[in-house]
């Protein structure tokens, strides 16, 4: 027992980082970002609509959201987000394809072919901005392709709607991911950005990486502050026009979320639309927001215990394997 608790309290310093990090999906500095956001944002609002904004109406705001925090769904969030703190790299560790490592085979297996390049004559930090480009658009379409996979291919969504099993939506949704569909994502993500980034290396003929925060793409950073707290919410706080098709939007992943089916398969970016725009599947927000339910139809008869959050996918994925 006390060899569990010394264990346990070694692995407090990782989420306080997690907590406390710049580079975390997930923190108190974006919370806090994200607070600013939403209440500037209802503050605009109220002056265009020449109406009296208040603390007091602030505050009722944040007294609605106490009865999301209440709710089973955010409870199994919370618990999701203690496997991915503690656990997911004791699950599936074993699985993952290295980012660096497929680097490293697309620039040997270029030079093999074409042999080595001249180093470019151009500032470095030129080109770190460009790489850092290269690779962050690189994991932006990992996730598009990975989204609309997963909401294709029946075995794959048996996995992914444990996150759409959420009925409410707050920023530790984010962590509501089944370790299979964890896997499956992490591992496109690195092919996507590891062959970008290989080919980038090997044009400019000389190695160059990324600008980042904490070990994260510096415009992934961006994203976790502006936008990735408030797309899991139920805050609407919807971007229309080119700034619709270029971002998505806090509203643009609530419509995604929805289990109205004309918005089903919709919105399936990160944080930039250009993917679902070039490929249809771009769903604009109307401005005022819309009654949305949230859930999956066919859920689990306890979809927010964890052992049907686990294991009920499993199952779901074989039938879809029988009937083929």
């Amino acid at each position: 027992m006390a060899g569990e608790l010394l264990q346990q309290a070694e692995k407090l310093p990782q989420a306080a980082a997690i907590l406390l990090s710049p580079g975390s999906i997930f923190g108190v500095p974006q919370l806090g970002c994200a607070l600013t956001l939403a209440t500037g944002f209802l503050a605009w609002r109220h002056w265009r609509r020449r109406q009296r904004f208040s603390a007091r109406l602030l505050w009722r705001v944040l007294a609605r959201s106490r009865k999301l925090l209440c709710h089973p769904s955010t409870g199994a969030d919370a618990i999701y987000y203690l496997i991915n703190t503690f656990a997911i790299g004791g699950l599936i560790g074993w699985g993952l394809v290295s980012t660096d490592l497929v680097v490293t085979h697309v620039v040997r297996g270029l030079n093999d072919l074409f042999g080595p390049r001249l180093a470019l004559a151009f500032p470095a930090w030129g080109l770190r901005a460009c790489i850092t480009l290269v690779a962050f658009l690189a994991y932006e379409f990992g996730y598009y392709a990975d989204h609309y996979l997963k909401h294709k291919i029946p075995f794959l969504w048996a996995f992914h709607q444990t996150h759409h099993s959420a009925e409410v939506l707050t920023p530790l949704t984010v962590f509501r991911v089944h370790p299979v569909d964890t896997l499956i994502f992490a591992n496109i993500a690195a092919l996507c950005i590891g062959v970008s980034c290989g080919l980038f290396i090997w044009a400019s003929g000389q190695p160059v990486t990324p600008y980042d925060l904490a070990s994260a793409n510096i415009i992934s950073v961006l994203g976790f502050f502006l936008l990735a707290q408030l797309q899991h919410s139920q805050f609407w706080m919807p971007l229309r026009g080119i700034w619709g098709r270029m971002l998505l939007s806090p509203a643009h992943h609530q419509l995604h979320h929805s289990l109205d089916p004309a918005h089903h398969n919709c919105n399936l970016g990160s944080f930039i639309g250009v993917w679902d725009w070039l490929f249809g599947t771009l769903y604009m927000p109307p401005k005022a927001s819309p009654r949305l339910r949230f859930g999956v139809e066919q859920a689990a008869s306890a979809p927010h215990r964890l052992p049907a959050l686990l294991l009920s996918p499993f199952a779901a994925a074989w039938r879809a394997v029988r009937r083929g």
